[in-house]
């Protein structure tokens, strides 16, 4: 039941009292207990209808009376000024909120609105409307071609090489270490095996290639002799591979602690190369990927949740709502993780709030402006509606109320003592 079905209701129930009052009252009316109830539904009933005007009179014309009515449409433009002014200046100053901000986690408050049944349902459909969004943009062979060239680009501008390195490195500070060990293991295997060798082959062909203008002095005799050959050369490099590995395996602890110093000089000092030649076997297996039809198959699987209604909708709709509370549940488990969050989601409104906080009142009268009046009157009644339910049940109470008072007055003290007084002073 909403605020202005209670109050009708209300306002019936006193009219329904008053007629079967008045009845009581014309029919065995002259005792005191008939006299005092009729008197008090009279005023409740008249409170009730006073509270009931007052309140209709602030957005429309109860009883189509054009007087002082329709207050809130008549001033709907000071209104939404002065909503405007107080949030702009008073409410979204960034001085006045920015330590607040930061005691506020955005974190805790999100899980709890997710997990809420208003929270789910709205997460749900904005997930939806996303997901429908980038399914339809995805069906393009224009957006797909553009897809594919950024997730390229993307993927090219990974530093692999130094994050091998990185972790290379940290694996050589424990010589002793199970998982250096491992690696090293299948680093043997895989240097014995021929596609080792073709790719240390196709290595030193395009080091090669892409030397012709160099000044070195073996190159430029192999320009015009072709004395170097890629094949030995790979050969060599594999056998130096393999005994610094055989030496590794018969070395204790010191001899591991200055081999593990002396490979990581090495990369140190190979980075240069190394980094380019990672660089050029990561583009080419980019180029190699199927994107393209990774991106396709991606658009025809979503053809069941997109093109078959309802139920698809609710399908996609469970999948990405389970996904996203994992990831928030994910958050919550790693204190680390909600705090990064939580710092994230303060610096980003806290910019906001600095440099478009004046925008956010233009918005605010933008959206107003664009209600009608009724929207507008919803607006203001959704937000007071309660309050005014009470004010017109209060009507009700407090008219009662006074004329309980009233008749008390009448009956006990201004019958029996005030009114002769009055009539003796005149008569």
């Amino acid at each position: 039941m909403t605020y202005r079905q209670r109050a009708n209701a209300i306002l019936a129930l006193a009219f329904v009292c008053f007629v079967l009052v008045f009845w009581w009252w014309y029919e065995n009316g002259g005792s005191l207990a008939t006299d005092m109830v009729f008197f008090i539904v009279q005023s409740a009933l008249i409170g009730s209808i006073a509270d009931w005007f007052a309140v209709s009179a602030l957005f429309e014309k109860p009883l189509g009376f054009p007087y002082h009515t329709e207050l809130v449409h008549r001033n709907r433009d000071k209104l939404i000024e002065g909503l405007t002014k107080v949030i702009s200046e008073r409410l979204l100053q960034p001085q006045m909120w920015e330590e607040r901000l930061w005691k506020f986690s955005p974190m805790e408050r999100l899980e709890k609105w997710v997990h809420s049944n208003a929270g789910r349902e709205k997460v749900r459909e904005l997930l939806y409307q996303i997901a429908a969004k980038v399914y339809s943009t995805a069906q393009g062979t224009e957006s797909q071609a553009n897809v594919a060239s950024y997730i390229r680009t993307y993927l090219k501008k990974q530093p692999i090489m130094m994050w091998l390195q990185d972790r290379l490195v940290s694996m050589l500070e424990d010589p002793d270490g199970k998982m250096l060990d491992e690696l090293l293991r299948m680093f043997r295997v895989w240097v014995k095996s021929d596609t080792f060798q073709e790719i240390l082959v196709k290595s030193v062909d395009k080091w090669i290639q892409d030397s012709q203008n160099s000044s070195n002095i073996l190159l430029t005799v192999n320009k015009f002799t072709g004395l170097i050959d890629s094949r030995k050369v790979a050969q060599d490099i594999s056998s130096g591979i393999s005994v610094w590995l055989d030496h590794w395996d018969e070395a204790d602890s010191e001899e591991r602690q200055w081999l593990c110093r002396q490979l990581e000089l090495r990369l140190y000092a190979m980075s240069g190369q190394l980094t380019y030649t990672v660089q050029d076997w990561q583009n080419h297996f980019v180029d190699s990927l199927p994107v393209e039809s990774w991106l396709d198959g991606v658009v025809q699987g979503g053809a069941e949740y997109f093109q078959t209604g309802l139920e698809g909708k609710e399908k996609i709709m469970d999948i990405m709502e389970r996904e996203f509370l994992r990831y928030v549940d994910y958050c919550d488990q790693y204190p680390e993780i909600n705090q990064w969050l939580n710092d994230q989601i303060r610096r980003a409104c806290a910019v906001i709030l600095k440099n478009e906080h004046a925008l956010i009142g233009v918005a605010v009268r933008q959206v107003l402006m664009g209600f009608d009046k009724q929207q507008f009157n919803d607006f203001i009644e959704s937000k007071v509606g309660e309050d005014l339910a009470w004010i017109r049940i209060n009507g009700a109470l407090v008219g009662g109320t006074i004329g309980f008072l009233v008749f008390c007055f009448l009956r006990f003290l201004y019958d029996p003592y005030v009114g002769p007084v009055i009539r003796s002073l005149f008569s």
